[in-house]
């Protein structure tokens, strides 16, 4: 129950925010749910679990990749682990990470991996990026102006104009 007080302070935190994404009925749906499923949001095995994602900017342009399942672009993301490095190949400046948002993610079976449907309760993150040095990257990654990027995405791009 640690992580379920935890993660609805952040929520709450989040609320403050003064964000043209949030919306309070979202955030509440999301609270509810995670307090409906607590055992299983580190279960990947679970029909709810947790994931991260963080949106980066190298100069004006956001950093994405692409999924490799779902074949779409997405922010980088893991299962609540830091994987920014390792899909990407870029390093984030520590201690730079600050909640931007929280969604529902649906995400269809995957027989490869032997999952079934189900939802990610992805907490999404704004990092300043360390270097534009790349290593080896486990994804293809993208550089994508805010008229490129996916709509879902696009009113983040406010956050680096603004700070």
């Amino acid at each position: 129950m640690e992580l379920i007080t935890h993660l609805t302070q952040e929520i709450k935190q989040l609320e403050k925010a003064d964000y043209c994404w949030l919306s309070a009925t979202k955030l509440a749906t999301i609270q509810q749910l995670m307090l409906a499923h607590p055992a299983g949001l580190r279960d990947r095995k679970s029909g709810l679990h947790l994931s991260a994602s963080a949106m980066v900017f190298d100069r004006f342009k956001g950093i994405f990749i692409r999924h490799p399942y779902l074949h779409t672009i997405l922010l980088p993301a893991g299962h609540v682990e830091p994987e920014f490095h390792e899909e990407t190949g870029l390093m984030v400046q520590a201690g730079t990470g600050q909640l931007i948002d929280v969604n529902l993610i649906q995400i269809p079976e995957n027989p490869v991996k032997h999952e079934g449907q189900h939802q990610h309760v992805d907490f999404r993150y704004y990092f300043m990026l360390e270097s534009q040095l790349q290593s080896s990257a486990e994804l293809p990654v993208f550089r994508l102006e805010q008229k490129r990027a996916p709509e879902e995405f696009q009113a983040y791009f406010d956050l680096k104009l603004n700070s």
